[in-house]
């Protein structure tokens, strides 16, 4: 069964005048817990196969944080993954991923609100979504099934 690994970005900069909310940058307390959760995230014994991540910077940096914790996956980036994106797409496009990788553990790194709604999309629970979490939900006989949330000062133990 394929496992997904909803990862929600770090901490990150306030947005400053004239700056694209896409290059905010993870904060250094930011890097410091996303590193510490990530670690406990692999600690736990969730090492993905492939990763994808919005292309926002601080959604990068946090993807950057889980490949240091874990020795490093393919990862690639998805415009389906900004705060925007329609969990409905995404749900047909995970689908597809589960049918070509029915073991893979596939991490996926996003923002509010878009993690929030994929989540109660495709497991109808609603859940807060705190930065440098991670949901695990699984593909399981034609069906996503939810099976828990880390919240992050758990991952970092």
């Amino acid at each position: 069964m394929a496992t997904l690994l909803l990862i929600r970005h770090g901490i990150a900069e306030d947005p400053r005048p004239g700056q694209r909310d896409a290059d905010r940058a993870l904060t250094e307390e930011g890097w410091r817990k996303t590193r510490a959760a990530m670690r406990g995230l692999a600690a736990f014994g969730h090492a993905p196969t492939r990763g994808f991540s919005s292309p926002y910077r601080r959604a990068m940096e946090t993807m950057a944080c889980l490949q240091e914790a874990t020795g490093g996956f393919p990862m690639e980036t998805s415009l389906g993954l900004v705060p925007d994106g329609r969990p409905a797409q995404a749900d047909l496009w995970l689908r597809g991923l589960a049918a070509e990788a029915p073991e893979g553990v596939l991490a996926l790194v996003s923002h509010q609100p878009f993690l929030g709604e994929l989540i109660f999309h495709l497991t109808g629970r609603g859940l807060e979504v705190k930065k440098a979490s991670c949901t695990v939900i699984r593909w399981e006989a034609g069906a996503w099934r939810f099976e828990r949330q880390y919240q992050p000062a758990e991952l970092r133990g």
